[in-house]
């Protein structure tokens, strides 16, 4: 009987480990790396020292689409803080993305691909688009979002910090 319950026990510690660590690695933000649009490379410590918001998308995903639009509507939330939009995507369509919403006129925007590493969707263990990771000035952790959420609510967070 005890032969039984020794590897259910170890089965059981196991998985509750595995699940406590769904939250690992958004304390910091992810390591990333990506290419821009413009060719050049750029990594989280080329981050100018403020606020930051990541946002890992996917330039045909409608969700990702509409929230853009709707976010440079009310740009005002973000005008203070650093917006490092990525993706997995090629460099084709991010340039069509950045083109179609004209992020170019954004200074605080910074849009690239980390092509197939995918170093930030596994860092954050992303499973639907948009994701929206939120750091304050210090660096700390602040909201995550992901998926299809209200945007008054996104709004709403990225005013309080």
């Amino acid at each position: 009987m005890s032969k039984k319950i020794i590897p259910l026990f170890l089965f059981i510690l196991l998985s509750v480990s595995a699940f406590s660590q769904t939250g690992v690695g958004t304390k910091k933000i992810a390591p990333f790396q990506m290419t821009l649009t413009n060719g050049k490379p750029y990594n989280f410590a080329q981050l100018m020292p403020g606020p930051v918001v990541l946002m890992y998308f996917s330039p045909d995903c409608e969700h990702c689409q509409d929230f853009t639009k709707a976010l440079l509507k009310n740009y005002t939330v973000i005008s203070n803080k650093q917006l490092v939009m990525i993706t997995f995507q090629s460099m084709e369509m991010i340039k069509k993305f950045e083109k179609d919403y004209n992020l170019a006129a954004y200074p605080n925007i910074k849009i690239g691909t980390e092509g197939t590493s995918y170093l930030v969707q596994k860092y954050y263990q992303i499973r639907s688009f948009p994701y929206i990771a939120m750091y304050d000035k210090s660096g700390k952790h602040v909201r995550t979002f992901e998926g299809e959420q209200p945007y008054t609510e996104i709004f709403k967070a990225l005013k309080s910090f």
